[in-house]
């Protein structure tokens, strides 16, 4: 957030804002050539919806506002002076021109984290009914940031979106009781009703024919199918290569294979499926 200073908004823009986050003064004159390169470069890495910090403008051309500069001992412009629960921080104080490089390690503890900025996409698709852009968003950011639970959960509920069931439940089981709140309750009932859905009769019955004729091929690829489709596709993607193993040509098999992949996306047992069919390739 950037907003300029007067002696009407001091109070709340400054003082007041600097008790809930960091506000970062920018002393300056326009008319200064060092501000002048200065001053959007400042911005920009500040930007406008920036969460973590405001950028306050102060003009030092408004004789009312050059008072705070001289109780901050400040002897040059620019200058940014970092202000948090209404005090200034005398180690965060620069005065005079600064070049990018110093300006991008001052601003950088004000960032948005990567995982964050993740976080919050992941969760806006999830919302948009874009599971599969969610869920690679927020792959990513548990892989920055593998101990936050709450990314994890988000991420338990993209791969519930997308139907991955068993993905769903080894990342549930991995989840310790600290961080078996509300939202982990909520996906816990969501698995358990998706895998009542899943266990149909016709695939009962599928699984109790393949056990009479394991040999039948044609009769495990179709099961495997099934197995996609109901979310558990690492069963699915098992099956077919107990089929693959023994005829790399037979029917479907292969191309149903590299298919279920294909859908699994960011899934962590995905290079493992891969390197077991290349090897039978290669």
């Amino acid at each position: 957030m950037i907003v300029d200073i007067h002696p009407q908004n001091f109070q709340i823009e400054l003082l007041d804002a600097s008790m809930q986050k960091p506000v970062v003064i920018y002393f300056y004159a326009p008319q200064m050539p060092e501000c002048q390169g200065m001053t959007p470069l400042i911005e920009q890495l500040v930007g406008e919806n920036n969460p973590q910090v405001t950028l306050a403008k102060v003009d030092m051309n408004d004789p009312q506002l050059q008072p705070l500069a001289g109780q901050l001992g400040l002897r040059a412009l620019p200058a940014l002076v970092l202000f948090h629960q209404g005090q200034p921080d005398e180690q965060a104080i620069l005065e005079g021109p600064q070049d990018e490089e110093t300006l991008r390690t001052y601003f950088a503890a004000f960032s948005p984290k990567e995982e964050e900025e993740l976080l919050k996409r992941g969760q806006q698709a999830l919302a948009e009914g874009q599971a599969d852009e969610g869920y690679v968003d927020l792959a990513k950011a548990h892989q920055l940031v593998g101990d936050r639970h709450d990314i994890h959960l988000w991420l338990i509920q993209a791969a519930l979106d997308l139907n991955r069931l068993d993905e769903a439940e080894q990342r549930l089981a991995q989840l310790p009781m600290v961080a078996q709140d509300d939202h982990y309750q909520t996906l816990c009932s969501r698995l358990a009703l998706a895998q009542q859905a899943a266990d149909s009769p016709e695939l009962r019955a599928l699984e109790a024919r393949y056990q009479q004729t394991p040999d039948d091929f044609a009769l495990a690829q179709e099961l495997a199918v099934l197995y996609s489709q109901a979310g558990r596709q690492e069963e699915a993607l098992t099956l077919l290569l107990t089929i693959l193993q023994r005829d790399l040509g037979f029917g479907e098999a292969r191309k149903t294979y590299l298919d279920i992949l294909a859908t699994m996306g960011a899934h962590p047992a995905v290079a493992g499926f891969r390197r077991k069919l290349y090897s039978l390739l290669y």
